[in-house]
């Protein structure tokens, strides 16, 4: 699946109109920065807000997962492993309580939320610590079960997760290579992996496929089919039931059921990554909506979802009426050539702004061009100068000149930082700079006062920690 092939939204049964309500829903403060919506295997409509390309790689978080599960079914297809398997038939480690892969998988270890927060990325320790529930009668929310899934992985082949799935799921989806994080020695499964919108939409629409692409079965269809059943129970027996309500209460997208690394949805089911990465997979209509996003609602960006599947007509639309057509066509796509982060940045939200440390930070002016941001090198970023245009997004790769240890991991840390940045003079004589880690969801908002004085903070700090080099790469991904 090197190309994916396209057609026109009407062909399949979506009407323009619903996509252009679709792009006024996702610029009311959800932050979107890729989307790619496909029907059948034809992709009828893809966008990108710049600075943000389809074709850039970025961290997806926890859409990770999906891909590790995969590899998983891989290795059950080979006959190398069963998901009844007890974790300690693939790891020389103690099992005391009796894991399974399908525990892991399902996150069902019995573990409770708390005890999973508490939990580090070490197999061991998830292994030994005692579950407050029984195995398989508890779900709660779980990465270290998928960094033992990792572990698992490479115990089996002697390959990380990309070497292993490169020739088996990667190059016929048509992915290029790309980059997953590691920790510990290992790739982390949980998260951490970069990949594009449209290898989302490569990897979902093959999943709508039952595994099936270009003719050939290339993840076991068996597999696709268990994965996406609600094998863990995730509402809330305590949530009162309320119609569009709280994570976990019984309408709720969160409280449809946990399948292999997937979520259930309201409509179909999903790759879930956080602050709004998603691959929606509604297989009964082959509809699929990929997407990368910066919001603390997700929900609100899946209700956008929700309301565009339920445009769709199962008859193709607008065959009476071709000029009309015609120039809803050309109404989208002079919208979509007009897509830029840049002209909703008013109605980002500040629920969840983190101060960032700015000391050594300087901002200074740049004439008609603009400004440059002038960072030190510190164990929480690289230095150097960073350029803020006035009138476009500028990008800037800051590297290391030494390399530093991440304080989680013995690794050095990648050492590159890419980065887009733009400008404006404030009413009060100062400047604000919106600084954009393109290779992930994040964006800092940097402020230099009237009298000189420079603070940043995020719009949503990275997981586990605050800090820019939580998104460092080994270099500009393509």
């Amino acid at each position: 699946m090197p190309d994916l092939p396209t057609a026109t939204p009407e062909s399949h049964g979506l009407p323009s109109a619903a996509l252009l309500t679709l792009l006024d829903t996702l610029g009311t403060g959800l932050d979107p920065h890729a989307i790619v919506v496909a029907r059948h295997g034809r992709v009828l409509f893809e966008a990108a807000w710049r600075p943000y390309g389809l074709d850039d790689p970025a961290l997806v978080y926890s859409v990770s997962k999906t891909f590790t599960s995969i590899a998983i079914g891989l290795l059950a297809h080979e006959g190398r492993l069963t998901l009844e398997d007890g974790v300690d038939r693939h790891l020389d480690l103690p099992n005391p309580h009796g894991l399974t892969l399908t525990h892991l998988v399902t996150m069902s270890t019995g573990h409770s939320r708390e005890q999973t927060l508490a939990l580090p990325f070490d197999v061991a320790a998830l292994l030994t610590t005692p579950p407050a529930h029984a195995p398989g009668t508890h779900f709660a929310y779980n990465s270290p079960a998928t960094y033992a899934l990792s572990a698992v992985v490479t115990a089996i082949t002697g390959e990380t997760l990309t070497q292993y799935l490169r020739p088996r799921l990667l190059d016929p989806l048509g992915i290029g290579e790309r980059w997953w994080k590691d920790l510990g020695g290992l790739e982390e499964g949980f998260s951490g992996f970069h990949v594009t919108v449209r290898d989302i939409a490569r990897l979902s629409i093959a999943l709508a496929a039952g595994g099936v692409v270009d003719g050939a079965p290339v993840i076991p269809a068996d597999y696709v089919a268990a994965m996406s059943r609600p094998w863990s129970d995730t509402r809330d027996p305590d949530a009162p039931r309320v119609a569009n309500g709280e994570p976990d209460t019984p309408d709720h997208d969160w409280a449809q059921g946990y399948g292999f690394q997937v979520w259930r949805s309201r409509r179909g089911y999903r790759l879930d990554g956080a602050l709004g990465q998603f691959g929606v997979v509604v297989p009964e209509r082959g509809i699929v909506i990929a997407y990368q996003g910066a919001t603390a609602d997700a929900g609100r960006t899946l209700q956008a979802f929700w309301d565009l599947v339920d445009a769709f007509s199962d008859e193709e639309v607008g065959a009476v009426d071709e000029t009309a057509v015609e120039d809803a066509h050309a109404q989208l796509a002079r919208r979509v050539d007009a897509l830029d982060v840049w002209d909703a940045r008013a109605s980002l939200g500040p629920e969840l702004a983190v101060d960032h440390d700015t000391t050594g930070w300087r901002m200074t002016d740049d004439g008609e061009r603009g400004w440059v941001l002038h960072l030190p090198e510190v164990a929480a970023h690289p230095g150097g100068a960073v350029r803020v245009s006035r009138s476009h997004w500028a990008r800037t790769v800051l590297t290391r000149s030494t390399p530093t240890l991440r304080p989680d991991d013995a690794a050095p840390s990648p050492g590159h930082l890419v980065l887009a940045a733009r400008g404006e003079e404030t009413s009060d004589g100062g400047v604000r700079a919106h600084v954009l880690v393109t290779t992930s969801p994040h964006r800092i908002e940097v402020v230099r006062a009237s009298d000189g004085t420079v603070t940043a903070r995020w719009h949503i700090p990275p997981l586990w920690r605050p800090e820019l080099a939580m998104l460092e790469v080994p270099g500009p991904l393509t």
